[in-house]
């Protein structure tokens, strides 16, 4: 167990609201001296609202929700990180190349061993842990530990791990055409993948003859569509969320009820904008999953 890491966890999370506050406040000083009559009306509602003993706060729907949901993002988010970066004191971080692989490669021997007509199922899942691989590809030079942050290996690690994730693709594209050729070369790949990131070869996932005339993808505009993705999820969860408030006051449901009926309603329009695999990234920083 990381117990250092641990400890600097909880002293994150009992500074952490400390200096929301102090900022805040420091923000209504300026408002108050500058005149900004808006602004010091949200950063004092925010004080008001940091401070739950006092007699008269509104602890109802929509306040309570938005509230609950910061103060958690902020507590959560150190033993989040704790747990996803120091577990085995970094180990599963640094193999996460590795361990994804030998997952698409588990599924892509199961397609194989399908019958034609029966292999659905299977290839949706590799297709989810094809895009799983890829991520982790583009993050190894990261997660390796080896490679400092203004090195000029870093460039080359990267471009590398473009072209990985591009003959990857590539192969994968060929399951529609020619499933029991693509799917054997497929594994081998990502054998080939696993194993020498296993070995801390990040420059070398695949030999150089695999990647001849393959078309590198680009990491940044991968990046980009997936935030746009994950923007748009947010922002139908709020939609809803904000629908959900304005109308839920008419049927006289009492403030539980109406919180439950909020976080529903968002979730459910986050889904079917998003999918449930996106939304369950998502998800996986909330506390109480």
């Amino acid at each position: 167990m990381p117990y250092g890491w641990i400890s600097v966890a909880f002293f994150a999370a009992w500074l952490g609201p400390k200096l929301i506050n102090a900022l805040v406040a420091l923000l209504h000083d300026l408002a108050t001296n500058h005149r900004f009559e808006s602004g010091r009306r949200a950063t004092a509602r925010f004080l008001w609202l940091s401070r739950p003993g006092e007699e008269g706060q509104p602890i109802q729907g929509w306040v309570d929700l938005t509230w609950s949901f910061t103060m958690a993002v902020v507590l959560i988010t150190p033993f989040w990180w704790v747990m996803k970066h120091r577990q085995a004191r970094g180990a599963v971080l640094r193999h996460q190349a590795t361990t994804r692989a030998v997952a698409a490669l588990k599924l892509c021997a199961e397609a194989y061993n399908q019958q034609p007509g029966q292999r659905s199922a299977q290839l949706r899942d590799l297709d989810r842990s094809l895009r799983a691989v890829e991520g982790a590809i583009f993050h190894a030079h990261r997660h390796a530990g080896t490679i400092p942050l203004r090195s000029t290996r870093r460039a080359a690690a990267r471009t590398h791990a473009a072209r990985v994730a591009g003959a990857l693709r590539a192969e994968a594209l060929r399951i529609d055409a020619e499933p029991d050729v693509a799917l054997p070369r497929l594994g081998v790949m990502l054998t080939t993948i696993g194993e020498r990131c296993a070995e801390g070869r990040i420059g070398a996932m695949l030999p150089e003859e695999s990647l001849v005339d393959v078309v590198p993808v680009s990491a940044t505009r991968t990046a980009i569509r997936e935030s746009v993705h994950v923007a748009v999820v947010i922002l139908a969860a709020m939609a809803a969320a904000v629908g959900a408030s304005a109308v839920l006051p008419s049927l006289e449901a009492n403030s539980g009820l109406r919180t439950a009926l909020i976080v529903g309603c968002a979730v459910l329009a986050a889904i079917f904008v998003g999918g449930w695999h996106r939304v369950g990234r998502i998800l996986e920083v909330v506390p109480g999953k």
